[in-house]
């Protein structure tokens, strides 16, 4: 199985584009919220509607049954969509930069889609009660943007370092060695070898086993057959 890539992997992507969803959208609903001239923890304390109720949209208390509490709900809300953005990525075979990007955008854009058009209003992140439609479209684009870095880190931590490797020439033969002329051939040599690869048979002793060393018919008797002649065979008789 092979493995995803980084900015799809719940080990490494999930928790940076978790983290920067999380700081980033709640930086610019902070900052917009004081813009309106109201505390800038407001929307995270409009945000437990859902147990309250949209009467908690007047409670300007800095506490932790709202704006505490708000801010667990906001940043488990953050960490969801960056695992849906993650899951999106599963069945990419390469990613970059742009493909980071896009998958956070989308998914900020998901999550305005389901949380004020297929949820109830009371389980919305209901930052509308404190914030225009707007500011509210700001908010999930921060989240969108927050989830892009975070997966464009991953990917960048996640590449394997290229290490230059020195080029080394290709190793050259060495030249062949010069071996000295030896001294020159006699003349018999020169008639043993007229040319190059060629042997002149007529100087040579053809006798492949080196077998024969003496003609047996040359016994200084004047016969060309081997032995001792008989007397009527002597050619003086």
């Amino acid at each position: 199985m092979t493995r995803p890539v980084s900015m799809a992997r719940f080990d490494l992507a999930w928790p940076w584009a978790g983290v920067l969803a999380s700081v980033l959208s709640g930086l610019v609903l902070f900052a917009l919220s004081l813009q309106r001239g109201l505390p800038g923890w407001m929307p995270l304390n409009a945000t437990t509607q859902a147990f309250y109720g949209p009467e908690v949209a007047g409670i300007q208390a800095l506490d932790l049954a709202h704006t505490g509490l708000g801010a667990a709900i906001h940043v488990l809300a953050c960490v969801f969509w960056s695992g849906v953005a993650v899951l999106l990525l599963r069945k990419a075979a390469r990613g970059g930069y742009r493909l980071a990007w896009l998958a956070g955008l989308v998914t900020a854009a998901i999550a305005g889609l389901v949380d004020y058009g297929l949820l109830p209003e009371r389980l919305s992140p209901g930052w509308h009660l404190v914030l225009p439609p707007l500011g509210v479209a700001l908010g999930f684009a921060a989240m969108g943007v927050g989830i892009a870095l975070g997966l464009c880190l991953a990917h960048a931590r996640g590449r394997p370092e290229t290490v230059a490797m020195p080029v080394t020439p290709p190793r050259r033969a060495p030249p062949p060695l010069a071996t000295a002329p030896g001294p020159p051939d006699s003349a018999l040599e020169e008639m043993r070898h007229p040319a190059p690869h060629v042997l002149d048979q007529r100087q040579q002793r053809i006798d492949p086993t080196d077998a024969v060393t003496d003609d047996p018919n040359r016994q200084g008797n004047g016969m060309k057959q081997p032995g001792n002649p008989e007397i009527d065979e002597r050619p003086d008789r």
